[in-house]
C-alpha cells in the first residue's frame, strides 16, 4: 500500500510540477511528511528522485516542441554549480527559520505580481516557434543569474524552479512557455549533485525508486503537454498558484 500511495502522490506532483516548470518537490515533500510519515531527510532525498525523472521526461517533451532555450539553460546550470556549493556552506551559519519566512513572503509577493500583471509582464515578448532564434537574455547575465540562483537555492533549501521561473520572468525576454521549458531543463542539470549526496547519506530507500521513477516518467510529459495547451497569461496564473503553494510549504516546514 505504501508504494501505491507514494506513486499516486508523486504522479500528481509530477504533472503539476512539469506543467509550471517548477519541479514537483514543493508539492511532494509535504505530502510525504504529513501523510506518509517520512523523515525530513528521507522526504528530501525521495523528492529528488521524482524531480530527476520528472524533469528528464518533461524536458524531452518540451524539446520535441522546441520550447527549451538550450544555451540559456546550460549557462544557468554552469553558474549554478559553484553558487550551490557556496550556498550550502553558508546555510550552516544562517538560521533557516528566518530565511524560509523571508522567502515565503517573497514568493507570495511575486505570485501576486504575476496574477495582477500577467498580461503586462508578457507584453512584447517574442512568441517564436523556435526559442533558439531569440537571444532571450545576456549570456553573461545568464551565468551571473545562475550563480545567484544556485546560491539562493542552497541557502534556502528549495527546489530550483521556484527561483528560476520568477528569475526568467523578470530578467529575460523568454515567452511564458519557454520559461517553463527552460527552467525544467535547468532543473534536470542541477538535480543530480543533490540526489547523489542524499544517496550517499542513505536518505533514499531503494524500494521507493521504482514508483517514483514511474510517476516522474509518466507525469512529466502529461504536465508538459497541458502547459502547451494553456495561453501564456493562463500559464502565468498557474505558476503564481504554484508559488503560493511553495510559500505555504516553507512556512509549514518551520512550524512542524
Amino acid at each position: 500500500m505504501h508504494h501505491l500511495e507514494l506513486f499516486a502522490a508523486a504522479f500528481v506532483a509530477s504533472i503539476f510540477g512539469s506543467m509550471v516548470g517548477l519541479g514537483g518537490g514543493f508539492i511532494l515533500v509535504p505530502i510525504l511528511r504529513i501523510f506518509l510519515g517520512f523523515s525530513p531527510a528521507d522526504a528530501a532525498g525521495t523528492s529528488l528522485v521524482l524531480i530527476l525523472a520528472n524533469s528528464a521526461s518533461g524536458a524531452f517533451t518540451y524539446f520535441l516542441h522546441r520550447r527549451v532555450h538550450l544555451k540559456i539553460g546550460l549557462l544557468i546550470a554552469l553558474g549554478g554549480l559553484p553558487g550551490s556549493i557556496i550556498g550550502a556552506m553558508l546555510s550552516l551559519h544562517i538560521p533557516a527559520r528566518i530565511f524560509d519566512t523571508i522567502l515565503a513572503v517573497l514568493l507570495i509577493a511575486v505570485a501576486i505580481d504575476m496574477a495582477v500583471n500577467a498580461k503586462r509582464r508578457l507584453a512584447d515578448r517574442p512568441e517564436s516557434e523556435s526559442v533558439e532564434t531569440i537571444k532571450g537574455m545576456s549570456y553573461r547575465g545568464a551565468v551571473a543569474l545562475g550563480f545567484a540562483v544556485g546560491l539562493f537555492l542552497s541557502l534556502f533549501g528549495v527546489g530550483g524552479g521556484i527561483v528560476l521561473v520568477p528569475t526568467f520572468l523578470y530578467f529575460s525576454e523568454l515567452p511564458a512557455h519557454a520559461i517553463s521549458a527552460t527552467s525544467h531543463f535547468a532543473i534536470l542539470l542541477t538535480t543530480p549533485p543533490g540526489l547523489i549526496t542524499h544517496i550517499l547519506q542513505r536518505d533514499v530507500v531503494g524500494t521507493d525508486v521504482i514508483p517514483l521513477v514511474a510517476a516522474g516518467l509518466l507525469g512529466g510529459p502529461i504536465g508538459a503537454r497541458l502547459s502547451l495547451r494553456l495561453r501564456s497569461p493562463q500559464l502565468l496564473i498557474a505558476v503564481a498558484t504554484a508559488l503560493v503553494v511553495a510559500a505555504v510549504t516553507l512556512v509549514w516546514r518551520q512550524i512542524t
